[in-house]
């Protein structure tokens, strides 16, 4: 897979100019991102997960133009970023059921594998009915 953004720019509504006409072209493997706070990391995160839309750009994975097409998008990518809200009384369970909803896992059976899977593989099936913000791992 090849992630190629060209020109992508965003400025707030503050008037901060995050992001300057980017443009870059990423193989598949693993890729950092560096740089001081405020140079636009999170902001480049948020918009090639659709979470944010850019002022002007094109995103491609691949063939897929992923600013219009962000469901399909969604099927492919995962994003976890440093710090994100959660709903704090909700289970574990509910919430991945939430996540994968999200993600487009609309058959029932499909998801409730998906997330049976997620909560044997991350030692969480004992607390799956706790609210999240309850559970501690050790």
């Amino acid at each position: 897979m090849k992630l190629s953004l060209s020109g992508i720019s965003k400025t707030y509504k503050n008037g901060v100019k995050a992001l300057d006409d980017v443009s870059i072209e990423i193989d598949q493997g693993m890729f950092g991102l560096l740089g001081p706070n405020g140079a636009g990391k999170s902001t480049l995160m948020r918009t090639i997960a659709t979470l944010q839309a850019p002022d002007s750009g094109t995103a491609f994975l691949d063939d897929l133009d992923i600013l219009n097409n962000k469901t399909e998008l969604r099927k492919k990518l995962g994003y976890l970023p440093q710090s994100f809200g959660v709903y704090p009384n909700m289970s574990a369970e509910d919430l991945l059921h939430y996540f994968a909803n999200l993600k487009g896992i609309s058959n029932k059976e499909d998801r409730n594998e998906m997330v049976n899977t997620a909560l044997e593989v991350t030692n969480l099936m004992e607390v799956r009915n706790k609210n999240v913000e309850a559970i501690r791992v050790a």
